[in-house]
């Protein structure tokens, strides 16, 4: 039976119905929006939060100057890219029931300017205890902006035209950390490290005004509620406190009960963990290895780079594939967003055994990079498409399954780079990108099992069986 919390969520969406007089006017609607707003407010979505993922990596290409400055081993100075992950996966718990309660722009003003004000904190940091402290702040008030991102493009963009928000949205999230290092290389080439923060400090504070401006609010149930205050009609719901305690177990509780998410999460945090862990891997095949400089040795990131644009402008594609199977499984099912998965999911083991078998410094260059183009291919189309599975499956309730996502993904990203170096060393380059790829291949046939027992995982879902009634509901009344 479902909880009473639970029924006042499905009540909230069908206010509409039972108190016309107060129900949002179509031009209200995010979904309405023109469409010079729309796209006004995903570009602002998509600069902060490349931003954000930017300043992830930033410091995977200070670590040398961070252990000279501050006179520490190179462990102790990775720990600047762990503790931001930490505070990014620590981060949606606490800011995520609060966009539910208050809003996503309220959240999104308050958080990405504590996000500014302790990058700026990071380049003036005094010692290697206050930078690492730093960085966590950084990624926890960092955190909502990508986490909330996604729920915030849901809310101003139908289902059957998500395809290319939701492409540039994975490019911010995905091309950021890789852009990162390559601007890095050439910063420590030349000038402080405390230069990455600079960097990252001036390109915030423009976002920061352009969201301000550009980013109004999404979410239609403060909207609708923000109006039932204007008409001095107070809305029935629960206490700030019960909501609040609902909204921060929620993702945990759809994490370890809903094995849909449960299996992509865990498949996200892995390929995640890889793009984490080559920024590590990397500077030992290239600096070590083939005795590159630090700039150049950055340029090595443009196959990973390269691939994730082309994924970005195949986009339409996946579009008409999506439309395809729309039509082939009787309607926007979210199985429909995983067809083009199941072949390029291979890509990712694939992209591991090439990149370790041409790692040799008597193999050019050419083909030991050219092996992060199908990466870059399958990273970005198989973080598109997950979260678009994972929006299409559990509707409103796709923030808290979205967060469990990032929680998980911050997780593994946090802790690769940690072994990274040692791995790298111990194994050699070949057989350590194999162990990698092995894992890869056995869980390559992932979006294939979702595929096939998708709709039979769906219908024990009490999650998505709430936001199927509610959509069936609004199609009603409609």
């Amino acid at each position: 039976m479902a909880k009473p919390s639970q029924i006042d969520e499905v009540q909230q969406t069908s206010m509409q119905t039972e108190l016309p007089q107060i129900k949002l006017d179509p031009e209200e609607m995010p979904v309405n929006w023109a469409p010079r707003k729309k796209w006004s407010s995903t570009i602002v979505v998509v600069l902060m939060t490349t931003t954000i993922t930017f300043c992830s990596s930033i410091h995977t290409a200070a670590i040398g100057g961070v252990a000279r400055s501050f006179e520490c081993s190179k462990t102790v100075a990775t720990l600047g890219v762990t503790t931001f992950l930490i505070g990014f996966a620590t981060g949606p718990l606490l800011f995520a029931p609060l966009s539910k309660v208050w809003g996503r722009s309220v959240v999104f003003r308050i958080t990405f300017f504590l996000f500014f004000c302790f990058n700026l904190a990071c380049a003036l940091a005094p010692g290697i205890t206050a930078l690492l402290i730093l960085r966590f702040l950084c990624g926890f008030f960092g955190s909502p902006t990508v986490t909330n991102s996604g729920g915030c493009l849901a809310d101003i963009w139908p289902q059957s035209h998500r395809s290319v928000p939701f492409a540039l949205f994975t490019t911010g999230s995905s091309l950021g950390p890789v852009l990162a290092p390559i601007v890095g290389g050439f910063i420590s080439q030349h000038l402080s490290w405390r230069w990455h923060y600079w960097v990252v400090t001036i390109i915030s504070g423009p976002v920061y005004v352009a969201m301000i401006f550009l980013l109004p609010e999404t979410y239609v149930t403060v909207l609708l509620q923000r109006k039932k205050m204007k008409a001095g009609i107070p809305p029935a719901h629960q206490s700030f406190k019960e909501q609040y305690f609902t909204h921060l177990t929620r993702p945990w509780v759809m994490l370890f009960t809903e094995p849909i998410l449960f299996t992509l999460g865990l498949y996200s945090a892995f390929i995640w963990g890889i793009l984490y862990l080559d920024f590590t891997a990397y500077p030992v095949v290239f600096r070590q290895s083939r005795k590159w400089n630090e700039g150049i040795a950055g340029l090595s990131f443009f196959g990973i780079g390269l691939g994730m644009a082309i994924a970005t402008a195949s986009s339409p594609w996946i579009n008409n594939i999506h439309g395809v199977f729309v039509t082939k499984l009787g309607g926007p099912k979210p199985e429909a967003r995983l067809p083009h998965l199941i072949i390029l999911a291979w890509l990712i083991p694939i992209a591991l055994f090439w990149f370790g078998w041409t790692a040799n410094p008597s193999i050019h260059w050419a083909a030991c990079i050219a092996a992060g183009i199908p990466f870059g291919i399958s990273f970005v189309t198989l973080f598109l498409g997950t979260n678009a599975y994972l929006t299409d499956c559990y509707g409103r309730f796709s923030a808290s399954a979205l967060a469990a996502n990032a929680v998980m993904r911050s997780l593994f990203s946090a802790g690769f780079p940690m072994f990274a170096r040692q791995m790298y060393v111990v194994l050699g380059t070949p057989w350590a990108s194999s162990l990698l790829g092995f894992i890869a291949l056995a869980m390559a046939p992932v979006p294939w099992l979702l595929y096939t027992y998708g709709p039979r995982l769906r219908a024990m879902s009490k999650y998505h069986l709430w936001t199927a009634s509610v959509l069936k509901l609004v199609r009603l009344n409609a």
